[in-house]
Parts: structure tokens; sequence; C-alpha cells
């Protein structure tokens, strides 16, 4: 019997040890970024406590600031963003943060209906978003999605990401390496912002009719109709927001307003000539690239998009509630860190 319980132990003693080299070997080679830690922080924001979701790709990463509109309006809200996203992942991450949270408004960036998405192509852009979500029936959808696509994806290196970024050893120097688990809490409420300027200019006849037909992406419709019957079905409102592109057209535009027309939702293009006079954008100071604001271009974008939301949606004002004290100390975080990004530049 001894001789038994002694076998017992030294294989959940064997167990144990690999399990903990495995999850340490992990966190090592386990790629993370900004984007990654941002959607990974949305977990630690307190139930109800958001009034406007933002979902779609980097342009909101990278140019609306949440904490901005705390400061200038009161409310408060979450940017779900991430590089490229697939229209699938857009629907995954509203889903799951609908879950904990009733907004007054989700703001929707789906630029990628016009875009078939390449999940073998797209690997590292999905790896940092899905890397950074928590195991959910929504995780799981788009897992299914991408490895029916990808044979070469895996669902256990999704799970067990050591499977796939074992390779990094030689990148990895394992007496400097961090182990330092995924951001827990976000003072930019999901922001990225940029710092670098890249010099730009508007291409020539910008936004100017064409003749070209904008055709949309048939699963890129299909899962845009799933994110607006979702929000529907909860009876939230939706505005479909196209944030400044110097790649965006004329007939894109109206192709866009003409379906959330039909979808019965809200619709602003920061492209269109009357909200570029408003916004006084300088392409050779306010731009990181063609697609991008950098942190002078997201406080003139995030302004306007504020005063409009605040405007149209009558959100509520937490300033003075002592029960979102927590975003008055994240926002003196956040001004110190874009105050000294400004002066980098």
């Amino acid at each position: 019997m001894s001789k038994k319980w002694n076998i017992v132990a030294r294989c959940s003693a064997f167990c144990l040890v690999f399990a903990l080299l495995f999850t340490q070997f992990t966190r090592m080679y386990q790629r993370r970024d900004d984007e990654t830690n941002e959607i990974h922080a949305f977990y630690a924001e307190p139930k109800n406590s958001l009034d406007v979701l933002y979902v779609g790709s980097s342009p909101l990463l990278r140019g609306i600031s949440p904490m901005q509109m705390y400061k200038e309006h009161g409310f408060t809200g979450f940017v779900r963003a991430s590089a490229l996203q697939a229209p699938a992942v857009s629907y995954g991450l509203l889903a799951e943060s609908l879950e904990k949270q009733t907004p007054e408004v989700v703001v929707l960036v789906c630029d990628n209906l016009f875009q078939k998405y390449d999940y073998a192509e797209r690997e590292g852009d999905l790896r940092r978003v899905l890397d950074g979500m928590k195991l959910s029936p929504y995780k799981w959808e788009i897992l299914r999605k991408v490895t029916k696509a990808d044979d070469r994806q895996t669902m256990l290196s999704y799970f067990f990401p050591l499977l796939r970024y074992h390779e990094r050893w030689k990148e990895v120097n394992l007496a400097e390496a961090e182990t330092e688990p995924f951001l827990k809490h976000s003072f930019r409420k999901g922001q990225v912002p940029l710092k670098d300027i890249a010099p730009q200019a508007y291409p020539e006849g910008f936004m100017e009719p064409t003749g070209k037909e904008a055709v949309f992406d048939k699963d890129a419709r299909k899962e845009t109709l799933r994110t607006l019957d979702l929000c529907k079905e909860k009876d939230i409102p939706v505005l479909i927001l196209h944030l400044p592109k110097m790649s965006w057209t004329y007939e894109q535009s109206m192709k866009m307003e003409e379906f959330a027309k039909e979808q019965g939702v809200a619709y602003v293009d920061m492209d269109r000539e009357e909200i570029r006079k408003d916004l006084q954008l300088n392409p050779q100071k306010d731009y990181y690239d063609q697609g991008h604001m950098n942190v002078t271009g997201a406080v003139k974008v995030t302004k306007w998009l504020g005063d409009f939301l605040a405007k149209q949606y009558d959100l509520p004002d937490h300033r003075e509630d002592a029960a979102y004290a927590d975003w008055d100390a994240d926002l003196k975080q956040y001004m110190e860190t874009i105050n000294k990004m400004k002066e980098q530049k």
C-alpha cells in the first residue's frame, strides 16, 4: 500500500512541477503588448459602470480617449479595439462586454465591411486580441471560425500559448524575462495613443465621386448584422462611426450611410467635408500614418465625438459622484501620461 501511494505522490509531484514550469515558460514566451493588455484590462471595470462601449479596429484604439471624454463631459467608456479587427471578433468582444455592461450607446467602427478577412494572414492581429480575452463561449466561437479558416492555427495553441510561442526561446533572455500577468486595470480605458508624427497630405480628389462601386464582403456584412441585431435585442442605440482615414472613398461613405439607414442606426463619417472643417486636423502634425491619429489628432477627434455623444444621447455626468472616484484618479494619471507624450513629440 505504501509503495502504491509513493507512486501516486511522485506522479502528483511531477504533474505539479510540470504545470508550474509550463505556466512559467508560457508567461515568458507569450507575446505581450499594449493592445493585448487593454483588451484584458476591460474585465476590471465594475459591472454596469460604462456609459459607452467603443468596438472596432485600430483607428479607435489610437484615436478615441474615453478618459478625455470623462474629463470634458463626465460620462464613462471603454475602447475594445484591435488592429484590423475581424467582424467576428467585433461581435464576440461586444457580446462578451454586454454580459457585464449595459451602455447607453455602442459606437461601432466597421470599415472592415469592405474587406474579406484573411484569418491566416492576420494571425498576429488575432492573437493579440484573443490572448487578452478570457475563456468564454464568445472566444470559443471566434476560435472555431479561425481554426476552420486556417488549419495551421489550432484550438490548443490558443488555450496553451506555449505551444505556439515555444520557438521564441531564441529571442528571450531567460535571466531577464518578465513573467508579469496581463494588465489588470487600465487608466487609459482601452486607448493606446501614439506620439510620433508622420506628415501626410490628402490624396488628390479625396472624398470626391469616382464612379467606382463600393461592395461589402458577404461574411463581414453577416457578422456586422449579428452585432447590430444584438444591440437591437438589448435596446441599445448604435452609432456607426468612421474615423479619419486617407484611403477612404466617397463611394464607401455613401454605401455605409445607406447601410446605416437600412438598419435604423446613426452614422457619422469624420471624413465628410463639414466635419473635417470642424475637426481642424492638420495632416502635417495630427497623423501617425494615413489611417491613424497621433496623440494630438486623437485629442481633436475625441473632443468632437465627445461633444456629439453628450448632445445626442444625454449621457450622465459622473464627475461629482463618489462612486466614480477611481475615474478621477485614473484621469490624473492619464493626463500626466498624455502631457509627457505631447512634450516628447
